[in-house]
């Protein structure tokens, strides 16, 4: 099988590329880990959707994956969900694409400059079809939502929560989610809890214990 493994920053995978490098062999001029039948590809997106766009764009171009895997921490809005707990994203959203009225915030769909049915859009969400799926779903499934800017302020967090009702907020998987549907590739993001989405304050944060338990499914679920 040919996995692409997809993360906005080396540091949320380096453990498992330290896994990869201990346990598959690597080829110099491809970047390809292989072990047995299974080849992985890393592709290291940069932060937010601009960048994720482009460089996964760029790496399915070379690599061909059978299966996409986008891996992250991420922020929680649903208290329900514990820090540093792994999650799986059913479907994600565009959360402040669009503008500002005296009356609030209209995403683009409101406003008409998308229809909430466009593919690979349903009902204005990139959702997850799980089709010629080869993981096993044993983790909760989640709602999520993009965002350019992080919310951190008390009147961001309230319009996002109430507008969009998400269980997460991340910076790329949106991105991810309408590349892989438009493209047809079979994909999914998981995510680690690193923190819970109010007033920005990084001592509250379990950023280690996201990023331990995140590696630690991905190493554990390989598809060999």
């Amino acid at each position: 099988m040919r996995l692409l493994v997809a993360a906005a920053t080396t540091l949320e995978i380096e453990p498992f590329l330290t896994f990869l490098e201990y346990n598959f062999e690597k080829d110099p001029a491809t970047d390809i880990y292989t072990k047995g039948n299974l080849n992985i590809y890393i592709c290291i997106t940069g932060v937010g959707s601009l960048l994720t766009t482009f460089h996964l764009l760029e790496a399915l171009a070379v690599f061909n994956p059978y299966f996409c895997l986008q891996v992250g921490v991420a922020g929680a809005f649903n208290r329900e969900l514990a820090l540093g707990e792994v999650v799986m994203v059913r479907e994600d959203m565009l959360a402040d694409l669009g503008v500002e009225d005296s009356d609030g915030f209209h995403d683009v769909f409101e406003i008409g400059l998308l229809a909430a049915g466009q593919k690979p859009f349903l009902r204005k969400k990139l959702v997850n079809t799980f089709q010629d799926f080869p993981m096993k779903l044993d983790k909760t499934l989640v709602s999520a939502l993009t965002v350019n800017t992080v919310s951190g302020v008390v009147a961001t967090i309230k319009t996002r929560a109430e507008h969009y009702s998400c269980d997460l907020e991340s910076m790329e998987g949106a991105a991810f989610h309408y590349v892989c549907l438009a493209k047809g590739y079979p994909f999914l993001q998981v995510r680690a809890i690193s923190n819970y989405v109010e007033p920005r304050n990084k001592e509250s944060w379990k950023m280690h214990e996201a990023i331990a338990n995140l590696n630690k499914w991905l190493t554990d679920h390989l598809p060999y």
